[in-house]
């Protein structure tokens, strides 16, 4: 999740008012320039004022649902409305991660958004030739770079010569030295991005002799995060769609590695009999977030079914029961999804999706700030 989604949602569950949520797939409307054909458009329309939302609210998540995105289907529309005023809106490539949403309530819905998958990051993706390369910025969870460019080296002798004798030798070499010299300074061009992006990946594809080049010419820390993608891709007729789903794979990857180590940790700290820096069970995850001990928060949504927990206007942010209020007011009973979504978002935890069966057999868990047995105070 980008800090600057983070910081929106935050400020959306902190702020208090009439909530409309809608999330939406518009891959069957690829064909409608607008992005939601009126039929479609109507049935949410109708949904929201049966929910009792405003006609002002209506009128503004409507506008919104018809603003083009420039995304190719399938991809869904997400939007947050408090009382009259959209609050935020997202444009969210792919296919639904979950059944479509149009309610009004005390607070946002965010698990549409976190089950699209918001884990957001940055990664190259070089696309290399003799005389050459191009080079993209991209972020997870977006269709189109930040940034894009061209790198063109020089072509006067791109080509080795055919035949024998030292002229023709000599005239090998300085091709080849041409080609280094191409590859060393796109790969100079990488390590700046790399410097001022923070990627966490670097795909690479094109002619196999440029790639080893590129490859053995990047710094240690760029080298580090490559992946190469044994295929010309730069060359005319090449099909893009393997590179795509090369990187698609290479992401999807990183992101599991990133599930299992957190999964791994979890049941290490879960493991230790004093001081475990872990607890699972829905109570026990409470009471983490309730004192802001929770650095990691783990979920099945679905596992946790039809649960409900009330959403506080203050700290502690959650209770289980009006018991443990502690002074706050209290907003609604809600699904527990949201509010420990939404308590986890005011203490700046983590937020990841998980299966029961890797949390103990629980629907939540959470890593831990300080173990569970050291007053928050000591």
């Amino acid at each position: 999740m980008t800090a600057g989604l983070r910081a929106r949602l935050t400020e959306a569950v902190r702020r208090q008012g009439r909530w409309t949520t809608v999330y939406l797939d518009l891959s069957n409307d690829r064909e409608n320039p607008e992005g939601l054909q009126e039929s479609r458009r109507r049935s949410v329309r109708d949904r929201l004022r049966e929910l009792g939302a405003s006609e002002a609210a209506v009128t503004a998540v409507d506008e919104r649902l018809t603003v083009p995105t420039g995304l190719p289907a399938p991809f869904c529309r997400y939007v947050l409305a408090c009382d009259d005023e959209v609050q935020l809106e997202e444009a969210i490539p792919g296919t639904p991660a979950s059944g479509e949403v149009a309610e009004v309530g005390p607070v946002p819905l965010i698990a549409p958004l976190i089950r699209s998958g918001v884990e957001d990051f940055a990664y190259l993706v070089v696309q290399v030739s003799r005389d050459g390369g191009d080079i993209a910025v991209h972020r997870t969870g977006a269709f189109f770079p930040e940034l894009s460019s061209t790198m063109q080296g020089r072509t006067d002798t791109l080509h080795k010569v055919k035949g024998g004798g030292w002229a023709h030798l000599n005239q090998q070499e300085h091709v080849e030295e041409i080609w280094k010299q191409t590859q060393m300074e796109l790969s100079a061009e990488i390590d700046r991005l790399v410097l001022e992006h923070r990627p966490r990946l670097i795909v690479v594809a094109g002619d196999i002799k440029a790639r080893v080049l590129l490859l053995d010419a990047l710094a240690d820390r760029s080298r580090s995060i490559a992946v190469e993608l044994p295929k010309d891709t730069r060359s005319g007729g090449a099909d893009p769609s393997a590179l795509v789903e090369f990187t698609e794979r290479q992401i999807q990857a990183l992101l599991e590695r990133d599930r299992h180590d957190v999964i791994d940790l979890l049941h290490t700290r879960l493991g230790q009999e004093q001081r475990s820096a872990a607890s699972a069970g829905l109570r026990p995850v409470v009471e983490a977030l309730r004192q802001a001990q929770a650095d990691t928060l783990l979920l099945d949504i679905d596992a946790l079914g039809d649960a409900e927990l009330l959403a506080l206007d203050d700290q502690p942010w959650i209770a289980a029961d009006e018991a443990d209020v502690a002074g706050a007011r209290v907003i609604a009973s809600v699904p527990a999804a949201e509010a420990l979504i939404r308590s986890a978002l005011l203490t700046d935890a983590t937020v990841l999706l998980a299966r029961s069966a890797d949390l103990g057999g629980e629907p939540a868990a959470a890593l831990l700030r300080w173990p569970a047995d050291v007053p928050a105070n000591a």
